[in-house]
């Protein structure tokens, strides 16, 4: 793999994460095929309740329960960097909460991938005091 790849890969999650973001058909199941089966994810909130979750079915829960936990939600990146098998994804998301409130914060997700170009680890970084929710995604 190199850096033209990883950015092609990049910007797959992206698209794949807009459509989860937008309830499309699928989505989920599409986003999560990405993972390799034994990806770990893990983020800020993640990291002090679990550590990280392991395989395609707790990542795919994970990212159910992302999307249950917005009215609505759009992530913006702004800006990508990439090495030979990994991606670094900078972002500010925004939307509403299940209950109408505002939601708006910003942050950064790396992506390693392995040789097939699939996720082998997401590990997202935000500071989880500019939401309320309670999933959050990167």
């Amino acid at each position: 793999m190199d850096q033209q790849q990883a950015r092609q890969l990049a910007q797959q999650f992206i698209d794949k994460l807009h459509q989860l973001e937008e309830h499309s058909p699928d989505s989920i199941d599409t986003l999560v095929g990405m993972f390799s089966d034994d990806a770990e994810l893990s983020n800020t909130v993640i990291q002090h309740q679990k550590g990280c979750l392991t395989g395609r079915d707790n990542i795919a829960r994970f990212w159910r329960e992302y999307i249950s936990s917005f009215g609505s939600i759009h992530s913006d990146f702004f800006d990508v960097t990439t090495s030979d098998h990994s991606a670094g994804l900078f972002w500010r998301s925004s939307g509403t909460g299940q209950s109408g409130q505002p939601v708006s914060y910003e942050g950064v997700s790396l992506l390693m991938f392995d040789d097939a170009g699939k996720i082998r680890q997401f590990k997202g970084y935000f500071d989880p005091r500019q939401t309320q929710s309670k999933t959050q995604v990167h």
